[in-house]
């Protein structure tokens, strides 16, 4: 019962969290949150690369899962290398 309330409350204190930064980021000028997605693309793409990567390396064989992971992380940060990934806001 209290790991499921400690889950609940975790859980709770992360949504609030996300939405006060959200509330604060949409107050930005533009060229200010063009920077921030950029930034959240490269973050999002090398975090999926380490990941794919460091499950490839602990199992010591081949699978599947982890390599398209890796991929996928490393087609993201190629993608908003060469400016491919531009989000824009309506």
């Amino acid at each position: 019962m209290e790991k499921g309330f400690l889950i609940l409350i975790g859980t709770f204190l992360v949504v609030g969290v996300v939405h006060f930064v959200s509330m604060r980021t949409s107050k930005l000028s533009e060229t200010k949150k063009s920077n921030y997605r950029k930034f959240f693309w490269y973050f999002y793409g090398i975090i999926f690369m380490l990941s794919g990567g460091v499950n490839l390396i602990e199992k010591g064989e081949f699978h599947w899962s982890f390599t398209l992971q890796f991929i996928l992380g490393l087609v993201t940060v190629i993608l908003n290398l060469l400016g491919k990934i531009e989000t824009k806001s309506s």
